[in-house]
């Protein structure tokens, strides 16, 4: 038998599998699996900067800006004036884009419901892995 992907393959071939969930998951509605990816963690944060939500979800600043963009003009986010820098915006999601959220986050609980029937194992153990791991990811892109 062939060998199995080593400590960076495994990590990638993950990130591929989750995003084929949530695309599935995120299927027929206003937004893409990286833009549910986006404004899930601003419904889970109440408002961030641009440069807080790329640094927290590990997307290059150029990457989120286009993304950022599209979800302005589908009206689920909005940049408002931040209260502390006037050289920076908030963003935070609209209404639209709120229903949108519980509208995946429905189809999206039945996926995790599928996949926890599924694991191998304890998901807290396996979110403690991957969660070390993504510290040391960071460490590296930092020292390196």
């Amino acid at each position: 038998m062939k060998g199995k992907p080593g400590l960076l393959l495994q990590p990638y071939v993950l990130a591929q599998l989750t995003g084929a969930v949530v695309d599935r998951a995120v299927s027929g509605s206003n937004v893409s699996a990286s833009e549910y990816a986006v404004t899930s963690w601003l419904n889970a944060r109440g408002s961030a900067t641009p440069s807080e939500l790329a640094h927290e979800l590990g997307l290059a600043p150029t990457t989120l800006s286009s993304m950022l963009d599209r979800l302005v003009r589908k009206k689920q986010i909005r940049r408002v004036r931040h209260p502390d820098d006037g050289r920076s915006a908030l963003l935070e999601l609209t209404p639209q884009g709120k229903a949108t959220i519980g509208q995946n986050n429905g189809r999206l609980v039945a996926m995790l419901k599928a996949l926890k029937t599924n694991l191998d194992g304890d998901p807290e153990e396996i979110l403690d892995t991957l969660r070390r791991l993504e510290d040391a990811l960071r460490r590296t892109l930092r020292t390196t």
